[in-house]
């Protein structure tokens, strides 16, 4: 099965096709798909092909239709081997049957009844049934047996043969039916199958039965049939095997060595010379003259099929014969191993002749035929044959001669194919490495096909040269000169349109290159050039963008011209479009609300809220006006002395001063005991409420006649209290302006002081920026343009035309908004960046920004101007809208209000949802965290706790009982857990810790979500208690980031109410009864620590920690032990499972840990036992 995969069948081959070109043709797997071919026989028109692979044949198969020498061949599947049948080839036609068959039984070694002969008509051919199939080496041997002995005197040739499908049917009776027989044929009766064709022959007593199973042939031929009352006679049918009356197959040859009369006379004899070398030899060494001179009276003559005796009596023939016979049985064959490159210059028709001349003229009539991978030398002798293979391999001189890179491109001209066909005898390729030439040439021609080749080397070495010119010149030739460039045939123009160098690079011939490159002077020569130089605001961009090119060829087309934009660059800084900062844009503004000798050292009021202050305020304010009667003008001058804490040259004031102090002074006394309030610590709130209740009590023995005008003096104080309250917001919006300029101003001198000098290399550095950002702005408003003409052209008109229809695409837009009168310096940075990044002129007037620019240019950049002026932050609050309260919390614990302009910062970037905000407080660069609630001084490098208390709900909405306590926070409101966005660098910060602690669970663990605390409360409380860690250990590393698994029920709890050591002991006592956090997170994921909820959940904590001092815990601790050798009973503040390398902290405060991250996990598979 393997063997019928690998042989194809090849029909449709022309007679005069050569099998090399055949086997070549299928062995190319470009052309026919196939590959290596193992072996090729013809048989006329058709050709049987055996591939070293079955893929090669497959893919022959495969493809569609061949095509060689305008021929189309059709390729199929080969028919298996017979192994029971072999074809003896040359046979005489005269030989005796009888003659025949002891010759079969005698290299078969069998009796007459054990196989069966088919001879052919012609009689040159047989076909023998074997009674055993046989092998590769028995068939081998036959051959050798019957090439050892002649029959007949003729030396016969053993073939094997293919299964036919087709049996030949011959009828002893009537004549035969295409119907009939293949019903017949076709029936159960005859052991035949499907019938696939039926050709009747001449006569109609004979017929070929073609099945489509050829198995079928083999049953057929095992029975005897009868049919019609005649007995048919079955045989294989062969192309060979047809009886001479039929007509041959198309395609056929006809068999060779028939005996035929000639002329009428006697009968002639053909001797099959099937070996063409052979026939080849005998025709051209002189063998046959020499034969014919032997036998005067006969003629021996040779044809296609062989060597024709005739004439002269039988004997005679049979002599002549015989003598031939003789003649052929001697000729040698010597094999000479070649490259095949060598065989294929061998059979070139010149070689040829040339070599057998060179043979005649040594006496060695030979000829020779590539065989597979040799050479084959056929002699009349095998000494000869020897001789003159040795002579032939002598004849070869092959030689190389040296190339380099300028003479390969002569190697594809035309001009080397010239040279290759003027060469005598000679075959010429360029070596793989190609580095040299390899030639091949006959002894006695190697200096002369030398000298040609050295020449042309020589002569048709490349020349490169190049003539530079302006890009605008380059391309005035291409457009305008461009039939004289294509004209220029002997040198190749390679145009170069890089930044460096522009112009033709000229490669050809050293004298071609050099009268090209004069040429294209000349040409130069004739063209003008014209600079215009434009101003207009972004014109660069605006000629190099798609629009601008378009206006530019249409004038190009009208003048016969080229503009060129040599000189005209521009590009934009970024690579997209400019960016905008996510968040706002703040503005600068005082960070305190207060002096710092005024700031209380508690935010917390005194008993009760705003509206117990106010109603002190008016009490106070009815008191002021009881003790001014009408007509107590005196009474005044008091009231506007200055306080006892005031500053001797505060007593100068103005009139405006001292009727603003009119409101602002309280009793004689009230100063002084509201200082000493402030000073008052949080706790002692009962102190100054007494105070307060005692002033009250004074009041009222004093002011006795005040209830008779009650009413009147309650609404006449309500208004003086507005008064005041205004008047007092705008002095301390004026304290704190002072405040904030001094300290702006003092902090600038003390940085002057201590800071060393601004290096000149940054400032250099700065003034180069800028100067570069102003070059940039210059450029891009003018360009410099290059008209290119012929100097008869008038081109006078081409610049005002120009001007013209950029004028056309010119466009303004303008953006209105108060914030353009005083926008911040970094904004007004971005607007020069704004007209480099869009190729536009902004101008600002007032409240308007007028914006110049090219077609959209000016569009875009109006709309980022848009985005920045609505992200400006404004450092009012809308009016009517109460404010929220922001502070930070300075150690230890003191809360430190924000000013109105920083609160009205911090809450719109806190309502906009901003993650962080950069800002400037007196100057000072500042970054506020929104989701750690923490402020980070840049230049100090520090970090405060923040927080925001929600306004007061209008006095109409709240329901009367409620009180608002200044620090309370609401639960509902402020506690959330946020997800943190995959892509932030939070959240993989956290995951990184996370899985780096994992150990063996890290691919056992696949987190689900990952979420962040916001609980102002457990925050301010863990700030509180680290503040105090840090000043009793006296070192900062008291804060470590630790692990603790739970489950989700106590995850909620945790949520809502921090870590409570009240719970201990559910999972593990062993080192104390406190709270347990992990170093590594493979502690905590395990399933005693985070049992899986129903959804297969686990909660592990990422928690801040306090662990400050350690020590070794113990099972019955519940609180740290003291330390020892302290003068002052202090305790550790933590306890560990191991003090070298701890692994396990343990804390008794609630306050000591804050769960900063949850994360949500699950087992991918479930672990193995630790």
């Amino acid at each position: 099965m393997a063997e019928a995969v690998r042989a194809l069948e090849v029909l449709g081959v022309p007679l005069d096709m050569e099998e090399e070109l055949l086997v070549l043709y299928f062995e190319n797997r470009r052309r026919s798909g196939g590959g290596p071919v193992l072996d090729c026989r013809r048989q006329g028109s058709r050709a049987i092909l055996t591939f070293e692979s079955p893929e090669d044949a497959q893919r022959v198969l495969a493809k569609p239709s061949h095509t060689l020498q305008d021929t189309g061949l059709a390729v199929r599947p080969a028919a298996p081997r017979d192994y029971g049948k072999v074809l003896l080839r040359g046979l005489n036609p005269q030989t005796d049957c009888s003659l025949l068959e002891l010759f079969v039984e005698c290299v078969l070694n069998c009796e007459s009844r054990q196989y069966t002969i088919h001879r052919s008509p012609a009689g040159d051919q047989a076909l023998v049934q074997l009674p055993e199939p046989l092998g590769d080496s028995e068939l081998l041997s036959m051959e050798e047996r019957v090439r050892r002995r002649p029959l007949d005197g003729v030396l016969l040739s053993v073939e094997w043969v293919q299964q036919t499908d087709s049996v030949l049917v011959r009828s002893q009776g009537a004549g035969l039916s295409r119907d009939l027989l293949e019903l017949y044929f076709e029936n159960k009766r005859s052991g035949g199958g499907s019938v696939q064709a039926v050709r009747v022959l001449a006569g109609g007593r004979a017929a070929v039965i073609s099945f489509q199973d050829r198995a079928a042939v083999q049953r057929v031929l095992e029975k005897p049939h009868r049919l019609q009352e005649s007995d048919l006679d079955l045989s294989p049918y062969y192309d060979f095997l047809e009886p001479p009356d039929c007509p041959p197959e198309e395609g056929a040859e006809a068999p060779p060595g028939e005996v035929a009369a000639v002329d009428g006379g006697p009968q002639a004899i053909c001797v099959s010379l099937e070996d063409a070398a052979k026939r080849q030899l005998l025709e051209f060494s002189g063998a046959l003259p020499e034969l014919q001179a032997a036998f005067p009276e006969l003629t021996l003559r040779l044809e296609e099929n062989g060597a024709w005796i005739s004439g002269g009596d039988a004997a005679q023939r049979q002599q002549l014969q015989e003598r031939l016979l003789d003649t052929l049985q001697g000729m040698a064959q010597e094999l000479l191993p070649l490259p095949a490159q060598t065989l294929s210059f061998l059979q070139r028709g010149d070689v040829r002749e040339e070599v057998e001349r060179l043979l005649a003229s040594q006496g060695l009539p030979a000829c020779y035929a590539p065989s597979g991978s040799a050479l084959s030398v056929t002699a009349l002798s095998p000494v000869a044959a020897r001789q003159a293979s040795s002579s032939l391999s002598a004849a070869l001189s092959p030689f190389c001669l040296a190339v380099s890179a300028q003479h390969l491109h002569a190697l594809g001209s035309p001009r080397w194919e010239q040279l290759q066909a003027s060469l005598r005898c000679c075959t010429v390729c360029l070596a793989p490495g190609g580095e040299h030439l390899q030639a091949l040439t006959l002894r006695g021609l190697e200096q002369e096909n030398r000298e040609k080749l050295q020449g042309f080397l020589q002569d048709a070495a490349l020349d490169e040269s190049l003539v530079s010119m302006e890009p605008g010149m380059l391309r005035y030739l291409q457009l305008y000169y461009q039939e004289l460039l294509a004209g220029i045939a002997e040198v190749t123009l390679l145009p170069l349109e890089g930044t460096d160098v522009t112009g033709f690079r000229l490669s050809g011939e050293a004298g071609a290159c050099r009268a090209a490159a004069e040429f294209l002077q000349s040409l130069l020569g004739t063209i003008s050039c014209q600079p215009v130089t434009l101003r207009h605001p972004g014109i660069a961009r605006f000629l190099l963008d798609e629009r601008g090119q378009s206006i530019l060829r249409e004038l190009e087309s009208r003048f016969q011209c080229v503009i060129g934009l040599e000189q005209v660059h521009w590009s934009p800084p970024y690579a997209q479009d400019l960016e905008l900062p996510e968040g706002p844009v703040p503005l600068s503004c005082r960070r305190d609300s207060l002096p710092t000798a005024q700031l209380p050292t508690r935010l917390e009021l005194p008993d009760g809220d705003t509206s117990d202050w106010c109603t002190t305020n008016i009490e106070e304010i009815k008191g002021l006006l009881a003790s001014l009667a009408p007509g107590d003008v005196v009474g005044a001058a008091p009231l506007a002395a200055p306080a006892a804490g005031e500053a001797p040259d505060s007593a100068a004031t103005s009139p405006e001063e001292e009727e603003e102090d009119l409101y602002t002074v309280g009793e004689p006394g009230m100063a002084a005991g509201q200082e000493e309030a402030q000073a008052v610590p949080a706790g002692h709130g009962g102190e100054r409420r007494g105070l307060a209740d005692g002033d009250e009590e004074e009041e009222e023995e004093e002011l006795p006649c005040a209830a008779q005008s009650e009413c009147s003096m309650e609404e006449e104080a309500q208004l003086l209290l507005a008064i005041q309250q205004s008047m007092d917001s705008q002095r301390w919006e004026e304290e704190e302006l002072q405040r904030a300029t001094e300290l702006s101003l003092r902090s600038y001198e003390q940085e002057q002081h201590q800071a060393p000098a601004e290096p000149a290399a940054d400032r250099s550095l700065q003034a180069a920026l800028v100067e570069s950002l102003e070059e940039a702005l210059c450029v891009a408003g003018s360009a410099q343009l290059t008209i290119y003409s012929a100097y008869e052209q008038d081109v006078r008109a081409l610049p005002g035309q120009l001007d013209q229809a950029l004028r056309e695409q010119q466009c303004q837009e303008k953006v209105a908004s108060e914030a353009l009168r005083a926008l911040p310096s970094r904004c007004r940075g971005y607007l020069a960046q704004l007209q480099r990044q869009h190729a536009v002129r902004i101008s600002l007037q007032d409240a308007t920004a007028t914006v110049h620019g090219f077609a959209d240019y000016a569009a875009r950049a109006a709309r980022d101007l848009t985005r920045l002026l609505t992200r400006l932050l404004q450092t009012q609050r809308p009016l009517g809208e109460p404010a929220a309260r922001w502070v930070r919390w300075e150690p230890p614990g003191t809360a430190a209000p924000y000013s109105s302009e920083a609160s009205a910062l911090l809450e719109q970037a806190w309502r906009r949802q901003q993650k962080r905000l950069d800002v400037l407080f007196d100057g000072r660069p500042f970054t506020i965290d929104f989701e750690r609630m923490e402020e980070y001084d840049i230049g100090g490098a520090c970090t405060l706790p923040i927080s925001r208390t929600e306004p007061p709900a209008p006095e109409n909405s709240r329901p009367a009982a409620t009180e608002e306590k200044g620090l309370e926070v609401d639960l509902d409101e402020e506690v959330k857990l946020v997800p943190l966005a995959q892509g932030s660098e939070e959240f993989r910060d956290t995951v990184r810790r996370f899985y780096d602690t994992l150990e063996d669970f890290h691919s056992k663990i696949r987190i689900v979500k990952v979420e962040k605390l916001i609980h102002p409360l457990l925050y301010k409380q863990y700030q509180l208690k680290k503040a105090c860690m840090e000043k009793a250990c006296g070192h900062e590393a008291v804060e470590r980031l630790l692990f603790h698994g739970t489950t989700e029920e106590a995850s909620r709890e945790i949520c809502q109410h921090g870590f409570n050591r009240s719970f201990c002991g559910k999972n593990a006592t062993l080192y104390g009864h406190g709270v347990y956090f992990a170093v590594n997170a493979v502690v905590s994921v395990q399933e005693q620590y985070s049992p899986r909820s129903a959804d297969g959940n686990k909660y592990v904590f990422v928690a801040k920690t306090l662990t400050g001092d350690y020590t070794a815990g113990s099972r019955d601790m519940r609180a740290p032990p003291l330390k020892e050798a302290a003068e002052v009973p202090l305790r550790y503040d933590s306890v560990v499972d191991n003090l070298k390398k701890p692994a396990i902290f343990v804390i008794f405060n609630d306050t000591q840990a804050y769960p900063q991250y949850l994360i949500t996990c699950q087992l991918s598979k479930p672990p193995a036992p630790r």
